[in-house]
């Protein structure tokens, strides 16, 4: 995961508190997997409860990444690389005689998603598995597995590239990975975030309203829900009409989130966009 701004303001992003599982797991999943998270609001964001397979699996994802895709060049300065992190993560739980060991599943997967074999090392009392590939000079595939303890564990399979142009069939990419985890019984679910130097370069909230009135001629019935501002950052999370793929948030199905920080190192706009929320550092 990329650094961002440590200075004052620095921009932080909402959990999604999928299950008591993600908040274990956030304790102990180091910076090489996730950045150090912290709450900006105090409305906790759940996944809906609904079938992985629909919902939150492969069901219009393809359609959901293109708008992303597009709108992450709309809103970006031409020329310049634009960041992607796509993740499926969910819980697996083992059963008798139904579904094997952790370790099995975690290898059999990692050669499925034509990775390494795992590496195991104990972390916090945990039991982490990791493995990685390389897909093209900037994009690479790697998968977290941590045993949580009676039969349960949490998974991460991330797709990562430091430039959306230089990333290949990265959308097939993203729909395989979440085939192949569905189908090793592991309960995932995808997010999606771009992120690169923003066309609008005044101040954060004022670049994001100019950005999002061009997000609204490509989504019809985008509809601002919750925001969030601090010195450096302004962000919107919305309702969007027709998109599969949600979170549920007080009385709000969140679609898409979208964030402005000023990076006070490059004295410049970078902007954030995430299906459903951001997942990554403002």
């Amino acid at each position: 995961m990329g650094n961002g701004n440590k200075g004052a303001g620095k921009a932080t992003l909402l959990v999604m508190c999928l299950s008591l599982a993600v908040i274990l797991v956030a304790g102990f999943i180091n910076e090489a997997e996730a950045q150090p998270f912290k709450e900006v609001a105090s409305v906790r964001v759940t996944v809906r409860d609904a079938d992985a397979r629909d919902i939150g699996g492969v069901s219009g994802m393809e359609e959901s990444l293109s708008l992303l895709s597009l709108l992450g060049q709309q809103a970006t300065q031409p020329g310049t690389p634009m960041r992607l992190v796509l993740k499926w993560q969910g819980e697996y739980s083992e059963g008798d005689d139904v579904r094997p060991a952790a370790p099995l599943t975690a290898a059999e997967l990692a050669e499925d998603l034509g990775l390494n074999i795992p590496t195991a090392v104990e972390e916090h009392g945990h039991l982490i598995y990791r493995a990685t590939s390389s897909l093209t000079e900037d994009t690479s595939i790697s998968l977290f597995w941590s045993e949580l303890g009676e039969g349960h564990s949490y998974v991460i399979a991330t797709l990562e590239s430091a430039d959306l142009a230089n990333s290949g069939d990265w959308q097939d990419q993203a729909i395989q990975m979440g085939r192949l985890m569905l189908k090793s019984g592991i309960d995932a679910k995808w997010n999606a975030s771009l992120q690169g130097t923003a066309n609008e370069q005044a101040q954060p909230k004022e670049a994001l309203l100019m950005a999002e009135k061009n997000f609204a001629t490509q989504i019809p019935g985008l509809a601002e829900a919750e925001s969030y501002e601090d010195e450096a950052t302004y962000s919107r999370s919305y309702t969007v009409p027709g998109l599969e793929r949600f979170v549920v948030s007080g009385s709000h199905n969140l679609g898409m989130q979208a964030a402005v920080h000023r990076d006070g190192i490059n004295n410049e706009n970078r902007i954030t966009i995430g299906f459903p929320l951001i997942t990554i550092e403002y």
